[in-house]
């Protein structure tokens, strides 16, 4: 399985890279994730839960940042594992400013396996795609609402 994509947010992309690196955005963004930690530095594991056909279940999932260049780009390793099977992979992701905004790039690769394997590999492509479209979508939103909320003053 093969995704990319590009998104603008809008904000800079060192709030960007430190939104990514954040579990409580991370946990407000990601569709279906409703627990998440960091267990180190480069770390995180929890739990997503999907709710569309062909994949309904609860998934533990793990993500590391093996590689970094604040906030310039990140190299992301994964694993989901739930009742229908597994998905593990690589994602890369790149980071441009752009007039005070951020142009998101990422490109994946991941490898499906048990029953989810036996899915369409347009279907599940299409999903991950859409799944991280939302997640980015959320994120941006979350990102607009910090940066149009009051600034507290210093009395």
């Amino acid at each position: 399985m093969n995704v990319r994509g590009t998104r603008v947010l809008d904000a800079p992309r060192e709030v960007v890279f430190e939104a990514v690196c954040d579990p409580d955005t991370l946990l407000a963004v990601i569709p279906g994730c409703h627990s998440i930690e960091q267990v180190s530095a480069t770390e995180y594991r929890g739990q997503i839960s999907v709710r569309l056909p062909g994949v309904v279940g609860t998934y533990r999932t793990t993500v590391r940042l093996v590689d970094a260049d604040p906030p310039e780009r990140g190299v992301l390793d994964g694993e989901v594992v739930g009742p229908l099977g597994s998905i593990t992979g690589r994602a890369t992701f790149r980071l441009a400013e752009a007039d005070g905004r951020t142009v998101v790039e990422y490109d994946g690769q991941a490898v499906v396996d048990g029953p989810l394997a036996r899915l369409d590999g347009r279907f599940v492509e299409g999903l991950a795609g859409s799944l991280i479209g939302q997640g980015l979508a959320n994120l941006n939103a979350r990102l607009e609402g910090q940066h149009d909320a009051p600034k507290e003053t210093a009395r």
